[in-house]
């Protein structure tokens, strides 16, 4: 699984499944033309290559499934916003039936925050996904978003406080990311290596 601000509802599962798949299989077709896909994922295409770029897609979709929890890192959290709001724009514009039923027959009250369904079991009319909320719920925070001026003018206090990954500079700044900061590593192995609390010498 991933590692999220608050565990995935079965909703919020299908939507990260549907638009994994999605961009991996648009990313297989010859027919989609890279300069089509970059515009729909301008942040992201200045980060990652059309190979690199399914690839972590499917690295992602496999790590979702399996047991053991792997933390994302802010590439990986840049990727997966932009393709979410992407995804999740085109659904409420074309508001397909076999989603609705399938979102429908999954809903819990955990996904009122973001989620509204049509009135009619049926229907389509009153579908809308809201990505702000389902984002707030989901996403620890959106510091790939911040400006890399004003990140730099930050001192190291100011960053740390900040709480930002060693991978930050690389993704504000729009940097194709080293192999490294595209490894999803088990929260297990990566809280034994982080420095335990209350163990200064006296």
């Amino acid at each position: 699984m991933l590692r999220f601000q608050y565990p995935l509802t079965p909703v919020a599962r299908e939507l990260v499944v549907y638009t994994l798949e999605v961009n991996a299989d648009e990313l297989a077709d010859p027919s989609v033309e890279s300069e089509d896909w970059a515009a729909n994922h301008p942040e992201s295409a200045q980060c990652f290559t059309r190979e690199q770029a399914r690839a972590t897609l499917l690295d992602l979709r496999e790590k979702l499934d399996l047991p053991e929890e792997y933390i994302p890192t802010d590439y990986h959290w840049l990727f997966l916003y932009e393709c979410l709001e992407t995804e999740i724009a085109i659904l409420n514009d074309s508001r397909p039936l076999d989603m609705i039923r399938r979102l429908r027959g999954l809903a819990d009250p955990r996904d009122r925050s973001y989620l509204r369904l049509p009135a009619h079991p049926k229907g389509r009319v009153g579908f809308h996904i809201d990505f702000g909320a389902f984002a707030d719920m989901y996403f620890w925070d959106t510091d790939f978003f911040l400006d890399p001026e004003l990140f730099s003018q930050l001192d190291a206090h100011e960053k740390q406080s900040l709480g930002a990954n060693p991978e930050i500079f690389g993704v504000i700044n729009r940097l194709v990311p080293h192999p490294e900061e595209l490894v999803l590593r088990r929260s297990d192995a990566h809280e034994s290596t982080e420095p335990s609390q209350g163990s200064d010498e006296a």
